[in-house]
């Protein structure tokens, strides 16, 4: 009995550590396929990314397979060459994502691959000097296109470099840069012996993915393609930030927000511009709509006042009134979506707070 316990133990465990190990690569190829696939209203960089999360989950896969099957040195070569496609998918998709396209021939960057793919025959993997030289080759050429992709990415100037937008997009072209670097770090350490092939590979993956997965859910906008509609428009960045540092200094100075009565047209008369015009700023800086952004200054008034002492014994929909709000159901779908909770325990924490 004691016997089975102890063979029942490990053999679990190593299930369980495939099934995890299995999640990252699962979950990266499907998200692959379907940007592949969804092509209206999202952005054609996703291409790129798609490319990338296919390349990079054969790529694991392989070492999950490889780890309980033997695999022809051949088919390993061709495996291996897939890291040759993941920096180049990175950068791209990157260049593309942060609207700052040079005269860059895409299929260039691919062509060390398909080279690989030719000669496939003649790399061997039986562990040589000229085969670890060959693998060495591989990782720094992954190395060298994350290092340059974070260089380009914090030295590159964007119309929207300065604005929420342009912010968030850095951010996550920052985060998938990193992770991806740490991927090819890990690979360098398992050269090196520092750690083992199987299974730090695959969960490293798994890990990144599902923390890359969250944040593109709570982004979703990054993929789609709602600017587009504006690809033509004359407005340059400076005309833009003007634009946008009069329109804050309006509603954050003037605190117009506070008046329920004010729309897009009425704000747009008060700035000298047109309606259209006002929307398109506020649209392509923001990722919002007017009414959006006009609540969101609205519920940062209510909470401002929920956390005074002196409104504590202010009914709650008062205090929206004073705020701007007209209504009490759209104060409380605002700040239900804003704050990811409701006006009233966001007052019971903070009396709480004071006490």
């Amino acid at each position: 009995m004691f016997l089975c316990k102890m063979s029942f133990y490990p053999d679990f465990f190593n299930r369980l550590e495939f099934l995890f190990s299995s999640i990252g690569v699962i979950l990266s190829f499907f998200m692959g396929i379907f940007l592949l696939i969804k092509k209206k209203n999202y952005s054609k960089a996703n291409t790129f990314l798609a490319i990338y999360l296919l390349a990079f989950s054969t790529r694991i896969g392989k070492s999950l397979f490889h780890n309980y099957y033997t695999i022809n040195d051949t088919i390993l070569t061709m495996f291996l060459g897939l890291f040759l496609v993941i920096g180049p998918c990175l950068w791209l998709y990157a260049n593309n994502l942060y609207k700052n396209i040079h005269a860059v021939k895409n299929y260039l960057h691919y062509i060390p691959f398909f080279v690989l793919l030719i000669l496939s025959n003649y790399f061997q993997n039986d562990g040589n000097t000229n085969s670890k030289i060959f693998y060495l080759v591989l990782i720094f050429h992954g190395l060298i296109y994350c290092v340059y992709t974070l260089y380009w990415l914090f030295k590159t100037e964007n119309i929207n470099n300065h604005l929420q937008k342009g912010i968030q997009i850095k951010r996550w072209l920052a985060l998938l840069t990193l992770t991806t670097l740490l991927m090819f770090i890990n690979s360098l350490l398992i050269f090196l012996n520092v750690v083992s092939f199987y299974p730090s590979s695959a969960v490293l993956f798994s890990l990144n993915i599902v923390f890359l997965l969250i944040w593109a859910l709570k982004n979703v906008w990054l993929f789609k393609t709602e600017t587009e509609k504006y690809s033509n428009s004359t407005l340059s960045f400076k005309k833009v930030n003007a634009y946008l540092q009069q329109l804050h200094k309006l509603i954050e100075k003037e605190r117009l927000y506070l008046d329920p009565e004010l729309t897009l047209s009425k704000l747009a008369k008060i700035m000298g511009v047109s309606s259209k015009l006002l929307s398109q700023i506020i649209n392509q800086t923001e990722n919002s709509n007017y009414s959006q952004f006009i609540a969101k200054y609205r519920v940062i008034e209510v909470k401002k006042r929920l956390r005074n002492p002196v409104y504590n014994n202010y009914k709650i929909a008062a205090i929206a009134y004073e705020s701007g709000f007209n209504s009490t159901s759209s104060f409380n779908a605002s700040f239900k979506k804003i704050t990811n909770t409701t006006a009233v325990k966001y007052r019971k924490s903070c009396i709480k707070n004071q006490s």
